[in-house]
């Protein structure tokens, strides 16, 4: 990733430096507001000419011979996802 990144350093605009820097916060939720990822993703809609999806849930299908639905990961990670947010609630 590090060296993928240093072969756009002159598209981004950023010194070795300042990509290092953001690059260490790659472990965190703090690195989706470094000036890196959002100079990478502007590059990308620039490149694509529309808005890129940011992140997308496969929708790969859930078989068993208990599950009667169709049901998905998508599916699943909504429901978790929903669960999680009535305990924060609590």
């Amino acid at each position: 990733t590090e060296l993928a990144v240093r072969t756009m350093k002159n598209r981004l605009g950023m010194d070795d430096g300042e990509l290092r820097d953001a690059l260490e916060e790659e472990d965190s939720l703090e690195f989706e507001r470094t000036a890196l990822y959002e100079k990478v993703y502007a590059l990308a809609e620039q490149q694509e000419g529309q808005p890129i999806p940011y992140a997308r849930l496969p929708g790969i299908k859930l078989e068993s011979p208990k599950m009667t639905r169709n049901l998905t990961t998508a599916w699943f990670a909504k429901r978790v996802d929903d669960r999680w947010q009535q305990c924060m609630r609590r």
